[in-house]
């Protein structure tokens, strides 16, 4: 099924009443959320893209004097979103076979969110496709136009929910990593966080949570890297270290999604590379093998190599016990014990670069 026939519902009429401010024109980084919704689905391929208006319809149509998209006005926008969603069905090309419906409020959902529903919906053969984080039902669902007719013939009551509660049988729950399509801006805090998670770049907690799931990484690969991620904020916060927060406990999160893999440090980093996260992909990289250099200053990589150094499984064991236990495991290896040797001395050398820094022992042997 190609993109051409598919079509993106952006529903942009209501008064933001909760808000205090007009939600489709707020700003997220240069762009509007309307502006940003709009541009995420061009570069999904998406060709059709409807939006309806309705309150300050003027000031919108100014907007998007540049845009081509299709505006749809809904006279009846104080009646609520299930109206605008009917106009805008109404105003659909017939051959448009299914449709993204995407409410403004919502305006982070990823390209990479809508692949996925978009490879589902052909595959599978679905009428509905519902994107869920961790277990949660988000937006936006795909839903196939042979629900047109059900849907206008609706009274409202219940909203579009109601409505395709009746088709269950024929919907399909589809795994994504982005947090960013349960996050809404109905009220002025959402809309903080929204800012705060559309400057970070990196993954969260919570998706760097969904990422490993979505690899089907074991739970006890996923409670190590966790408990490398709070050595990570533990070597940061006692060290007085500046490198970047959020990118270093992302790395560290995920920094064995393919543990089982050959090679699993490039490995992982191509996957994670794959989902646009170059920054940590270049951490993951070395946080097996590393060179250090002792005249250069310390860097985020030797950190992460570090603090994967000073945990054992899902426990602190400090470096010396765990290369302790590595070369009894490689006994008569050689090969084995030597890259283990190589990995004792850069674990050693980068420490010496953190007491240097410091001016103080290091605390953990």
């Amino acid at each position: 099924m190609p993109k051409s026939t598919l079509a993106a519902l952006i529903v942009a009429a209501g008064y933001s009443s909760r808000m205090h401010d007009f939600k489709p024109l707020l700003p997220l980084g240069q762009k509007s959320a309307l502006e940003r919704l709009i541009q995420t689905y061009q570069a999904h391929g998406i060709e059709h893209i409807y939006v309806v208006i309705g309150y300050q319809k003027e000031v919108i149509i100014e907007a998007l004097k540049d845009f081509n998209v299709h505006i749809v006005y809904n006279e009846a926008y104080d009646t609520g979103m299930f109206s605008s969603i009917q106009k805008g069905l109404q105003a659909m090309h017939e051959r448009v076979e299914a449709f993204y419906m995407h409410p403004v409020d919502i305006p982070l959902v990823k390209v990479e969110t809508l692949e996925r529903l978009y490879e589902a919906y052909k595959c599978e053969g679905k009428g509905v496709i519902y994107p869920t984080f961790l277990g949660r039902k988000g937006h936006p669902p795909l839903i196939a136009t042979k629900y047109k007719a059900q849907i206008l013939s609706s009274n409202g009551e219940g909203g579009l929910k109601k409505v395709l509660e009746a088709f269950e049988n024929d919907a399909l729950h589809v795994k994504v990593c982005e947090q960013s399509i349960l996050m809404d801006m109905d009220k002025k805090a959402d809309y903080e966080a929204l800012k705060v998670y559309e400057a970070q770049c990196v993954p969260n907690e919570k998706e760097c949570l969904a990422i490993m799931e979505s690899c089907d990484v074991e739970e006890p690969i996923i409670k190590h890297c966790q408990a490398v991620g709070q050595m990570v904020l533990r070597l940061l916060a006692e060290n007085n270290l500046d490198f970047d927060t959020h990118t270093l406990l992302a790395a560290a999160l995920v920094h064995d999604i393919a543990r089982k893999e050959k090679n699993h440090a490039f490995v992982g980093a191509q996957k994670l590379r794959a989902m646009g996260y170059e920054s940590i992909a270049c951490l993951i990289e070395t946080h097996m093998d590393i060179e250090v250099d002792v005249d250069a200053p310390l860097s985020a990589n030797e950190v992460l190599f570090l603090a994967d150094k000073l945990v054992n499984e899902d426990e602190v064991c400090g470096f010396e016990k765990r290369f302790e236990k590595a070369y009894k495991k490689c006994e008569g290896n050689l090969d084995a014990q030597n890259n283990i040797a190589k990995r004792l001395n850069a674990t050693k050398a980068i420490i010496a670069k953190i007491q240097s820094l410091t001016c103080k022992e290091f605390s953990y042997g």
